[in-house]
């Protein structure tokens, strides 16, 4: 994962707080979608830089996955100024992640 950086797990309770523009990625290792989705948000990773992006492995964390109500992935949150302000389920492309990232 180029521009995707995994959670620090020492954080993870508090660590949403702490996040003025970032998106997180919730992913399972053996999901063939998510992998796809790695794809695309490495692509808009490298063309907006000033978003920070974090993996999340669903399967290492099933506690955050069940406190957030996020069931299925892959699953993108959109977190501005500690706050999850979108939740995305599914693969998307990278014109329909540019366009849902500008409408927030």
């Amino acid at each position: 994962m180029s521009g995707i950086t995994p959670i620090p797990t020492e954080h993870i309770d508090n660590f949403f707080a702490s996040l003025s523009d970032a998106i997180l990625f919730f992913h399972k290792e053996l999901c063939p979608h998510c992998k796809n989705m790695e794809k695309v948000l490495d692509k808009f990773s490298a063309k907006t830089p000033s978003v920070e992006i974090f993996s999340i492995d669903g399967e290492a964390y099933p506690e955050l996955l069940s406190k957030l109500s996020f069931e299925r992935v892959p699953t993108l949150a959109f977190v501005r100024n500690g706050t999850v302000v979108k939740v995305k389920t599914g693969l998307i492309n990278p014109r329909e992640l540019k366009a849902l990232y500008s409408s927030l």
